[in-house]
Parts: C-alpha cells; structure tokens; sequence
C-alpha cells in the first residue's frame, strides 16, 4: 500500500490532505512559511510536528519513534503528517532542516575569509553542545540512512553550518583550487569531513574539549590538499598554528 493510499484511507474531519500536498523528491519537503492557502492553523500544526519531530531524533533516533507515536505527542492525525511530508524520511529531513534553520549558526554572517571558515567553527561547537543528544543522532544518521532526503539534509546543513562556500567561490576565481575539481565535489568532500569528526565525537572517540580543534585540523589537512598558491599557503599557515598550539608542533 502507497503513502498516498494510507493516508486517502485515514479518516480525519479536521485535517484535509489537500491542502498540505505531500512532498516528493521533486517536490522538498513544506518549510513553515505562509503561502495563499496556508493558514495560521496549519502552520501551528506544521510547527508541532516538527518540534516532536526533533524531540523523538533526540530521545532515540529514527528507530525509536513511529509516525502514530508521533502524531499522538503532536496531537495530529497520521493523515496531516503523511499528507504534509509525505512518511517518515520526508518527516526526518525536514525536522533537519527546520532544527538547522532556527540556530545562531544559520543567521550569522557570512565570510569569504579563512578566518571567518574557522570563526564559524565556534558557532557550531555551541549548537553542539547545546544539544548533545540531538547532534549525536544527526551525525549517526549521516552514515546510517539508506535514504536521500535525509543524506542531503544532513549534508546541506552541515555544509552550510561551516560557511566554507564564500571562500571555496573566492578560492575558485582565484584559480587556487586544483584544476579538475568542481566547487560542489571540493564542498561535499569538506563537508563529510567534518562529519567524520562529528562521528567520531558522538562514539567518545573525541571529547566536548577537543571537538573544535579536531575539526579545524580535519578542515584545514583537506583543505591544503585541494587548493594550491596564495589559498594553500594560507591554509597551511593556520595548519601550522593550530598544529602549534594544541601541542602538535610537527613537520608537515
């Protein structure tokens, strides 16, 4: 039995699923924004679901809740979060994206600079350690998910969180990224990076202490190895400063 078919076979008064369309791939999953026929009551509704949504991520991943154990916490019927995500992975990376969407990081400014790659660094240490069970479920969800939704999501978000974009485009007009690598593989390749790290810290392998330095270091080893003239140079400057400071002081 489709989605579609479940959720036309729920039966619900108050909740039509004509007026929240199901998402698709073509179609990413419903931000909480006001459109023509959106309602406050269905962005509340909207909103509920998301909140859950995170909280269930956080208490035990995405094995650890059902879409009706969701709609009871949320008080909305299984037909409104079929019809308005389209099942539970759509449900998933949106909830990502909207946790995403309303953190410090999201809104802060953005640099073309080194620097501003590493200051942002910071900014995500925080969200990190505001929420310790949920970042340890997004990053075991990164390398567990089958699914694709839920794999952008992650990695979007990820990638947007270490504002590494602005420079790796300004690295790019200046012809200081190795020939035959794009921007999008250079910027998924950091990005998994940083994830790894991630990974590594949600198993203890790295502490809340050590997070940042870690992927700073990752950052930056990547980084040197992609790049070439003045952005290397400077890469591996600040490699070799960190590598200073954390008692790393080593020939590279």
């Amino acid at each position: 039995m489709t989605i579609r078919t479940r959720a036309k076979r729920a039966v619900d008064d108050t909740d039509a699923p004509s007026v929240e369309a199901a998402s698709t791939d073509a179609n990413p999953p419903a931000r909480l924004r006001r459109g023509r026929y959106i309602s406050d009551s269905i962005l509340e509704r909207r909103r509920r679901m998301l909140e859950i949504a995170k909280e269930m991520i956080a208490e035990g991943g995405p094995d650890g809740f059902t879409i009706r154990e969701l709609g009871r916490r949320a008080k909305v019927s299984v037909t409104t979060i079929y019809a308005t995500y389209g099942d539970k992975e759509g449900l998933i990376a949106a909830a990502i994206q909207d946790y995403y969407d309303r953190l410090p990081v999201a809104s802060a400014p953005v640099s073309s600079s080194l620097n501003g790659v590493l200051r942002a660094t910071e900014l995500v240490r925080d969200a990190i350690l505001a929420n310790k069970p949920y970042a340890r479920q997004y990053a075991e969800l990164y390398f567990s998910t089958v699914d694709p939704r839920v794999y952008k999501a992650i990695r979007d978000t990820a990638n947007a969180a270490a504002g590494q974009m602005p420079w790796l485009q300004k690295a790019m007009r200046d012809g200081d990224i190795l020939p035959g690598l794009s921007l999008e593989f250079v910027s998924a390749l950091l990005a998994n990076h940083r994830l790894m790290v991630l990974h590594d810290w949600a198993q203890g392998r790295v502490s809340d202490e050590e997070w940042a330095t870690a992927t700073s270091r990752s950052f930056l080893i990547m980084a040197r190895g992609v790049t070439r003239g003045a952005t290397q140079a400077r890469v591996e400057a600040e490699l070799k400063k960190l590598l200073r400071s954390s008692g790393g002081d080593r020939a590279i």
